[in-house]
Parts: structure tokens; sequence; C-alpha cells
């Protein structure tokens, strides 16, 4: 065989992969219309533009996979820091993407740091996308925004948090959250590594692992 031979298969599977995933993506979010059912836990801020806010993160745990029927798992809530902390906190934008300048799937900014108890609004602006936790420091509770349109997460535990968007995490759709410090970097820098172990595109194999090596210290 060839190199061009080599290339041009190699960029064949590539693209059906790519469109592979984009179903996967179109289908889960479907699915989600039907199937899935915010949790009681989830406070409606404004239905006219859908969003929905979770408790302070430490109070809400969601599963990870939303498509198994009754995935919304509540446990027992813990106290907040944010409950007793006083001042402004910051909510900040985050958008789930099927392209941008910086590539396709991806979430803008990927790279986001905020103070203890600033909150984060995921934005769905194309369809098919959730933001789910795959790491962060030890004591804080995962989330999931659930294939919801808004979804503004409250973040009382500071570190670093690795996130995905679970149709689309073999194609790096991911990006990582600094809360306040970097308290649990050499656990991050393993958990880059195993999710990067799973992308399956070659060109963005690296994505998380550039972030992390551009923004963090």
């Amino acid at each position: 065989m060839t190199d061009q031979q080599f290339f041009r298969i190699f960029t064949i599977v590539s693209l059906i992969i790519v469109f592979i995933a984009i179903v996967i993506g179109i289908l889960s979010n479907i699915f989600a219309s039907y199937s899935i059912h915010p949790s009681e836990n989830y406070k409606s801020l404004n239905q006219e533009n859908e969003i929905t806010r979770t408790a302070p993160a430490g109070r809400v745990n969601l599963a990870s996979n939303p498509s198994i029927e009754q995935t919304v798992a509540v446990i027992e809530e813990r106290d907040s820091i944010c409950d007793s902390m006083e001042g402004e906190f910051t909510t900040h934008e985050v958008k789930m993407l099927n392209e941008s300048g910086s590539g396709a799937m991806v979430f803008e900014p990927s790279f986001i740091r905020i103070n203890t108890c600033d909150s984060i609004n995921f934005e769905m602006v194309d369809a098919g996308h959730n933001a789910e936790t795959v790491a962060a420091p030890n004591g804080s509770i995962p989330f999931n925004t659930m294939y919801e349109k808004n979804t503004i997460i409250q973040f009382d535990t500071n570190g670093l948090y690795l996130y995905q968007c679970a149709p689309h995490a073999m194609m790096a759709m991911a990006g990582i959250i600094e809360v306040a410090d970097t308290n649990n970097l050499d656990q991050m820098k393993s958990e880059i590594e195993k999710f990067e172990s799973n992308v399956m595109i070659p060109e963005v194999k690296t994505r998380m692992s550039d972030l992390f090596n551009k923004n963090i210290n």
C-alpha cells in the first residue's frame, strides 16, 4: 500500500467517525427530550429562556449517563460555603458549539478561571451536547447539564475540573475549569492523559493537554 492510498483510507475513516459522532449527538438530544426529566432540585429561573439552575455544587449529584431512565440521583445534602460567604458572585458563560474558530465540537471558552462560589451558565447553542464532570477536586460533587438549553452550576470547591460532552468525548469535546487555585494539579494531569487515550481523532488528540499546558502553571 502506498502512502497516498494509506492517507486516503485514513481520511475516509476519520470522516466516517466524525459523521457517526454527529449522528449520535443528534439522537442523544432527541432521546433526552422524551426520556429525561429534571430533578426536583432544579429550580427554574426563567421558563421563557429555558434556564435551569442547580442547587450549589455539593448538594446535587447528577448521574453521568443520560441514556438510562431515572439517572438523576440526589444524594444527601451538605452545607455549602457559598451560604455564608458574603460578596457578589459572578455568572460566567460557556457555550456548547458544533463549530468555532478553535475547531469542531468545542466548549467556548474551553478553559475558564473563576472564583469560589462563582457560577457557570452552560449554554447549548447547538443541539446534542451536554457538560458533565470527568474529574474534579476531592469534596466536590459531579455535575451534568442533561442536555438542557441553559444550566447554571455554582462551584463551591476550589481546584481544577475536567468536563466533557458525553456524545463527543471521542472528538475531544471537553473543557477545564479552574476554581480559585490548582490544588489537584497532579491528579488533573493524570485524568487528562486518561481522557486523551480515548480520543479518536488524531488532529485533536492533545487538545486538553495543550489547553492545560497553555493556561495552568
